[in-house]
């Protein structure tokens, strides 16, 4: 049997016993509350540091990223205005990036790469990989008259995107120095004997095709001469009494991407003769169009 504090006290006891009860309570609810408020004050500055600090961070995060960002725009704005100094403007400027970066070239004297073997489907395969034999392009009727393209020039029709046939300026001068290689006379006679273009057509033409191959190259080695310097080393054969200079034609080169260029022309090559009807393939000139006498 259990006695509440009525059955044991009276009176004023109980009374002092109850206001006393009631005191502690209000004590310990008092200091309750003022836990609560100090935990309460300290997880707000806790959460309030951990939302700045995360601010910070994505803040630090976007300042990186835009940073970045500025910079890809800047670069490519100024790789633009480079290129445009420096070339006559195609589609290329736009559609291919530069993609600079440092290249030793291979300028052994004495060992061969494939690039210098003599005649034969190994070194051909190599040269044609480079893209030395693709076909044209087209350039698209509102950029012909900012790449340099003047309306009396070639056209083909609508159905095959009514641009302006043109070839990769670059791409031809290797398609040129490959001829070069090929004319050179312990190669000559068997690309004769194979008789493909342009060894195909009688030696006054396959002259002509060569010199005008050397002075196109003269002329583009003259526009953009390289002023780098090729400084000099030391070399001694076992039969030599002392050691004599040599140029170091190993040097380094500034370079675009020339694959970035070729897979862009490869990828734009107009249709094989063969694949289209040639009655409506050429848009032929308007009436009154210049047409020459001679080949230019």
């Amino acid at each position: 049997m259990y006695l509440s504090l009525r059955d044991i006290l009276t009176g004023s006891e109980l009374i002092d016993a109850e206001e006393y009860i009631a005191s502690s309570v209000g004590v310990m609810m008092a200091g309750i509350r003022k836990c609560q408020r100090k935990r309460f004050k300290r997880d707000l500055r806790v959460g309030l540091k951990s939302c700045v600090l995360t601010s910070c961070v994505w803040l630090l995060v976007l300042v990186v990223i835009l940073n970045s960002w500025e910079k890809r725009l800047l670069l490519k704005a100024t790789d633009e205005a480079c290129l445009e100094h420096i070339s006559q403007y195609s589609p290329l400027i736009k559609e291919v990036e530069p993609k600079w970066h440092d290249v030793r070239f291979n300028g052994t004297f004495l060992h061969e790469n494939v690039y210098r073997q003599g005649a034969g489907p190994e070194v051909d395969a190599a040269w044609e990989a480079l893209g030395v034999d693709y076909r044209p392009i087209v350039v698209p009727l509102e950029k012909a008259e900012e790449s340099g393209l003047r309306p009396d020039q070639v056209r083909v029709e609508d159905i095959y995107d009514g641009g302006f046939v043109a070839n990769v300026e670059g791409l031809h001068h290797l398609h040129c120095l490959n001829i070069l290689r090929k004319s050179l006379h312990w190669n000559y006679d068997y690309y004769m004997a194979e008789k493909k273009p342009p060894f195909s057509n009688s030696q006054d033409i396959v002259r002509i095709h060569v010199t005008h191959c050397l002075d196109i190259l003269r002329q583009q080695l003259m526009c953009v001469p390289d002023i780098g310097v090729l400084g000099q080393v030391w070399y001694k054969l076992e039969s030599m009494p002392q050691p004599m200079p040599f140029v170091d034609f190993n040097t380094e080169h500034r370079c675009r991407d020339f694959e970035s260029v070729r897979t862009w022309a490869e990828r734009h090559q107009l249709p094989d003769e063969s694949e289209v009807d040639l009655e409506h393939f050429y848009r032929m000139p308007e009436p009154g169009g210049r047409i020459y006498s001679e080949i230019p």
